[in-house]
């Protein structure tokens, strides 16, 4: 969606008054007005030619379509049986897939996946299995009946028999595939398998290809334990600061040389020290480290409370799987225990997925509008919206911080609320005549 506030953002990022624009685009003064008023839509002639003279893409000029209604977007399990799709390994119908809700918006691209492949043993190199590549995105999984996960990591393949409730998140890129337990009940195993992107989005993706291998190949950190993933953030640092070890122990008055011989990171006082002298903040000395890329959840190992207390049992949250290393991101079973219609009592600054899982009807209130939820039905929610769920059952609920996390967030909050307002509704120049 063309935006003519994304135009004036570049004219003012730029430097650009209408009548430079006009000069430099070859177009009148009136028509690069009437495009910056909204009156009418800029032609993609005129998009290419800005995109040949000016450092600028042709996504800067697009906004995000809102696809929801008050909120909210539901796909009705009709709409998913509709969708349905077989998959073949091998010659072979290995997978049965059916959509569930996407949004325009939300980071998450979730697929309710039926294993078709009936395996007799759980042995990691049975040759029914057919292993995939691995995808691009991060991936948590819900797992409904008797599922074998498979998975390969440094060479060696995996197995773990999964049952309904049971979780698991696999990092980008690892080899993986499901099938099915052979059963008495010639269950068909199913998983809900939410992919999502996470800080590395395709935006991220569009900088890091424009760059190229041999260049993004040398900001990678050394992350495999907390000493290294110190010390290696730190030359970092250093780097960009364009001064060495050695000068910055110098001046400083910081000795971190005997400090690094001996593998020993510094104490609380010193690292305030270092992020004093060098400008930044404590948290930026202090990266994640050990990320996890496979991470299995049994059922009988979730965490349990109620919301909002253990007096007022509205909700049971019970925690799926989750990691350290992407904090922004929490799956839960939610049990509604409570009959009674309520006002909206959850607030959450997440992306959020639902599945209904139970055998029947969940209400719910967004806002002031209400509707509901069948079996198998599925809703996408934006952030921030207050809501609640009423009639007793059980929903599947993802979380994805999104854009708007880590230090998207920090730079954020530190704008004032009319700031906030400016920048997503700016339509004046930064300048007036």
């Amino acid at each position: 969606m063309i935006s003519n506030i994304k135009f004036r953002k570049i004219l003012n990022d730029l430097k650009r008054q209408p009548e430079d624009a006009a000069k430099e685009l070859k177009i009148s003064v009136k028509k690069i007005n009437k495009f910056l008023s909204g009156k009418s839509i800029i032609d993609f002639d005129i998009i290419k030619k800005a995109v040949e003279i000016w450092p600028v893409n042709y996504g800067d000029f697009f906004s995000f379509k809102d696809d929801t209604s008050s909120d909210y977007k539901i796909m009705r399990s009709k709409e998913s049986i509709k969708s349905e799709r077989v998959m073949k390994r091998g010659g072979k119908s290995y997978y049965s897939y059916k959509d569930t809700i996407m949004s325009k918006l939300s980071p998450f691209k979730p697929e309710l996946i039926k294993e078709l492949v009936v395996v007799k043993n759980n042995k990691p190199s049975n040759k029914l299995v057919k292993f995939n590549n691995g995808h691009f995105l991060h991936q948590f999984t819900y797992f409904i009946g008797p599922v074998n996960f498979y998975y390969i990591r440094n060479g060696r393949k995996f197995v773990s028999k999964m049952n309904t409730g049971d979780s698991m998140y696999i990092s980008p890129y690892v080899p993986h595939s499901f099938t099915t337990r052979k059963n008495n009940k010639n269950e068909l195993g199913k998983i809900l398998a939410l992919t999502y992107s996470d800080l590395i989005d395709n935006e991220t993706l569009n900088e890091l290809s424009a760059l190229g291998f041999n260049v993004v190949k040398k900001y990678k950190l050394n992350l495999k334990n907390k000493n290294n993933s110190f010390w290696s953030n730190l030359n970092h640092i250093l780097k960009v600061s364009s001064i060495s070890l050695d000068e910055f122990c110098r001046n400083s008055k910081i000795n971190l040389n005997k400090l690094k011989k001996n593998r020993y990171l510094p104490s609380f006082s010193v690292l305030n020290k270092i992020s004093n002298f060098l400008n930044v903040n404590l948290r930026d000395l202090l990266p994640p480290y050990n990320f996890i890329e496979v991470k299995i959840q049994k059922y009988s190992n979730n965490r349990k409370w109620f919301y909002p207390s253990f007096k007022k049992k509205k909700y049971l949250f019970n925690e799926l799987v989750n990691l350290s290393q992407l904090p922004y991101s929490r799956g839960f079973e939610i049990s509604i225990l409570d009959n009674k219609k309520s006002k909206p009592n959850l607030e959450v600054p997440s992306h959020q997925y639902f599945y209904n899982l139970g055998n029947s009807q969940i209400k719910f209130i967004i806002e002031k509008k209400s509707g509901f939820l069948n079996p198998g039905d599925t809703m996408y929610l934006k952030p921030n919206r207050k809501h609640s769920f009423y009639k007793k059952g059980k929903l599947l609920s993802m979380r994805i911080g999104g854009r708007i996390s880590g230090d998207i967030l920090f730079q954020l909050s530190n704008l004032s609320t009319k700031n906030i307002k400016k920048t997503l509704n700016d339509e004046n120049p930064w300048f007036y005549k």
